[in-house]
C-alpha cells in the first residue's frame, strides 16, 4: 500500500497503552470489542475470517463516516489527542476528508 496500515495485537494493548498515553486500557476480551474502544468511530473497522474461511467485516459503527469521508470521535476513553492527531494525518493525505471535533 501506498500508505502505512496499522496492525496491533488488541490481546497486549492493555500492556503498552498505560505508558504510551498516561492512562489504563480495558483488557478486551476480544479484538471485535476492542476495535469499538478506538479514538475515532471510523477508524473502528476490523476484518477477521469466520468459520467458513471468508472474510467478515467488524464496524460496530458502522461504514457511513467513511464512505462520507468523515472521521467522527468516538468518545468511549478520554483518546482526544489520538483523534486529532489521527484526524491531521489523514487529511494529509485526503485533503477531502473532514475531521468531526473532539
Amino acid at each position: 500500500l501506498a500508505l502505512p496500515v496499522e496492525v496491533r495485537n488488541q490481546a497486549r494493548v492493555h500492556l503498552w497503552y498505560p505508558q504510551k498515553f498516561g492512562r489504563p486500557c480495558p483488557r478486551y476480551l476480544s479484538a471485535s470489542e476492542s476495535v469499538s474502544h478506538f479514538a475515532s468511530k471510523t477508524h473502528a473497522v476490523g476484518v477477521r475470517y469466520d468459520a467458513d474461511g471468508q472474510l467478515e467485516i467488524v464496524a460496530p459503527f458502522g461504514l457511513d463516516d467513511i464512505f462520507s469521508f468523515r472521521i467522527t470521535p468516538n468518545r468511549v476513553m478520554d483518546n482526544q489527542r489520538t483523534h486529532e492527531a489521527k484526524g491531521k494525518r489523514a487529511r494529509e493525505n485526503w485533503p477531502e476528508i473532514s475531521v468531526e471535533p473532539w
